[in-house]
């Protein structure tokens, strides 16, 4: 296997070598090899750099995954730092698409009638679905929300109404997002902390969290769906109501004299 210098792991890492350093210091990294006097590091010493900083990105303090590196002997770095690396991935959104921004309507399936160019990234940008990258192209940041809002496009909706639904829809998701990592941690997590984080029950708790978001799609779905009929219903209500006063207006009679035939 070929091995090479803390100065090129650090570069193919994307880090500083003083990071990398660091790393070392916690024991994030396995023993490196020898060349003479110089360290040598491989492809191994990469990965594992990778699962590390993945967990970062994600949230965990280098302390944290110190202790999964070290907490079980008869496991290895990388199985327990892949099977907390599981845990989230039922939640990773699709990753970022980049295109022109010609192509942004034609991407999603809009053609020049339904929307402009202009006028369809101004908005998705907005909304933060959408961002400019340095070479002047499109980073769609979330592509399964940009087909939606090109979905609304289809249905009339101008992309301006979509701007303040989505920060709408985001403070609604994010309260109920909350509230079943909440139910999770009450019932599921803290029981495990209490017994030690048992290295034996870290895959229920994993399967746990990888069922949890069927779960509370399901859930949230259902009760939308319900919402959704009792909002309908009212609607209803509000355009017999416009269609009885148009009609009162145009033949000269009174809502309630409609209301009453």
């Amino acid at each position: 296997m070929a091995d090479f210098p803390i100065e090129e792991l650090a570069r193919r890492a994307g880090m500083t070598v003083r990071t990398v350093r660091s790393y070392i210091t916690r024991g994030l990294l396995p023993p490196s090899g020898r060349a003479g006097r110089a360290a040598r590091y491989t492809e191994a010493h990469l990965d594992r750099l990778d699962l590390v900083n993945g967990l970062r990105r994600r949230g965990f303090s280098l302390g944290a995954i110190e202790v999964l590196v070290t907490q079980d002997p008869g496991r290895t770095a990388e199985e327990a730092l892949r099977l907390y690396r599981g845990m989230l991935a039922p939640w990773q959104p699709e990753e970022p698409v980049e295109v022109d921004g010609a192509e942004l309507p034609g991407h999603l399936g809009l053609t020049p009638d339904m929307v402009s160019d202009d006028e369809l990234v101004r908005h998705l940008c907005a909304t933060g679905v959408v961002e400019t990258t340095e070479d002047a192209r499109l980073r769609i940041l979330r592509p399964d929300l940009a087909r939606a809002a090109a979905e609304a496009v289809r249905l009339g909706i101008p992309p301006a109404a979509l701007v303040g639904l989505r920060r709408r829809l985001d403070d609604h998701t994010g309260a109920v997002a909350e509230m079943f990592v909440e139910l999770f941690a009450r019932q599921v997590w803290d029981g495990y902390v209490e017994a030690g984080l048992p290295a034996g029950d870290a895959p229920r708790i994993q399967q746990t969290v990888e069922q949890l978001q069927p779960v509370a799609t399901l859930a949230l779905l259902s009760s939308f769906r319900s919402r959704m009929q009792d909002a309908m219903d009212a609607f209803i209500t509000r355009i017999s109501d416009d269609i009885s006063a148009d009609a009162g207006r145009a033949m000269g009679i009174r809502t309630t004299d409609l209301d009453d035939r």
